[in-house]
């Protein structure tokens, strides 16, 4: 069956994919006081990335990432980056899913074993995958109606412990810390939108514009709300207590307190990061999904989502085990991303305009 989904769904998927952990866990941590400058500078260079993805998807429109690899590549070479692309969005989602059982363990359901949360929303996961990726669009067009303007409720909240001067002074360390920042804000989340590569293409949005619609618009509206939210939380934590905290938005949240009546309100930040993560966790698997079935030549994936979701969970829960655990695998993990978001799209890139001049002549 032929899945299609709107390119408001699909901005909608962006969106959510980007703001899920990036919305707890700082995703900055060179820049400091520059956080607005390093976000910006990782915005910009990310939507020259995304041109890219586009242009790769748009110059075979009746094929997907999956077939444009063997038709470029030939059946081997195209099938083995198709599989190394499997690994690493099971991979991810197996990552993301950790953040999500530690986040929600730590700040709500201690005595609560992870095994617990991580199962349910993996059972959830599993049903979305199973619906299809209409279904993951509709859900996701929703919850992105909803989340978007509390991120902007929030926002206004925190204005009232903002201290401006905690931006200054503008470049103290130079440009480098400014640079470094913008690259970790590329690698995570910005460039993490390149899994819709994996799940989507011309025919599965309505028109070809729809393409660079969805990658384009769900960037900047995404890069926009991780903006504002970062630099107020820097603004009312400071540089010591926001470097410092592993959630530096749900702690800046938390101190909110307006006349005593407004108080106590992170929960929405926690409700968002489960929105969000439990997207995201979904688009990964998905794309990984959609990789066995082009690469093995099947005819439907469904048989194989919940014993491969299992072992995603298996993953989830023996690698990553503590806070700790996780700020060292998301280190390594800006240079993974630097590999398979940014260096191997290029040579994809590369391969499928000298194989497009090669058809022409």
């Amino acid at each position: 069956m032929k899945e299609v989904i709107t390119s408001r769904q699909g901005i909608s998927m962006v969106i959510l994919l980007m703001l899920s952990e990036a919305f707890v866990v700082s995703p900055i941590k060179s820049a400091k006081s520059d956080i607005w400058l390093a976000i910006l500078l990782g915005l910009l260079i990310t939507c020259i990335i995304v041109l890219i993805y586009c242009r790769i998807l748009v110059k075979f429109p009746d094929k997907n990432f999956f077939e444009i690899l063997t038709f470029v590549f030939g059946n081997i070479i195209g099938n083995i980056i198709g599989i190394i692309y499997v690994l690493y969005c099971f991979y991810i989602g197996a990552l993301v899913l950790s953040t999500f059982t530690l986040f929600t363990s730590i700040v709500g359901l201690e005595n609560t074993p992870k095994i617990i949360i991580a199962s349910g929303v993996i059972i959830l996961v599993i049903t979305g995958i199973k619906k299809g990726l209409e279904v993951i669009g509709r859900w996701s067009e929703f919850f992105a109606r909803i989340v978007y303007p509390i991120i902007i409720i929030t926002v206004i909240l925190m204005l009232t412990m903002v201290e401006v001067f905690n931006l200054t002074p503008v470049l103290a360390n130079g440009i480098k810390p400014v640079i470094n920042g913008a690259f970790e804000v590329i690698a995570f989340p910005f460039a993490e939108i390149f899994t819709f590569l994996l799940i989507i293409n011309t025919k599965t949005v309505k028109e070809t514009k729809s393409i660079y619609k969805i990658f384009l618009i769900g960037l900047l509206l995404g890069g926009f709300a991780l903006l504002i939210t970062h630099v107020s939380a820097y603004l009312s934590l400071g540089d010591f207590a926001y470097m410092n905290s592993y959630f530096s938005v749900y702690t800046a949240v938390s101190r909110i307190n307006i006349r005593d009546v407004i108080q106590r309100i992170e929960i929405i930040i926690a409700v968002i990061f489960i929105i969000g993560g439990f997207i995201k966790v979904t688009i990964y698997l998905l794309a990984g999904f959609y990789g066995v079935k082009n690469i093995f030549k099947l005819d439907d994936y469904k048989f194989i989502v919940t014993p491969f979701s299992i072992i995603s969970l298996i993953i989830s829960l023996t690698t990553v085990t503590s806070i700790m655990e996780l700020q060292k695998h998301i280190y390594y993990y800006n240079y993974l991303a630097m590999l398979m978001q940014i260096i191997l799209p290029l040579i994809i890139l590369i391969g499928v305009e000298i194989k497009c001049k090669i058809s022409k002549t």
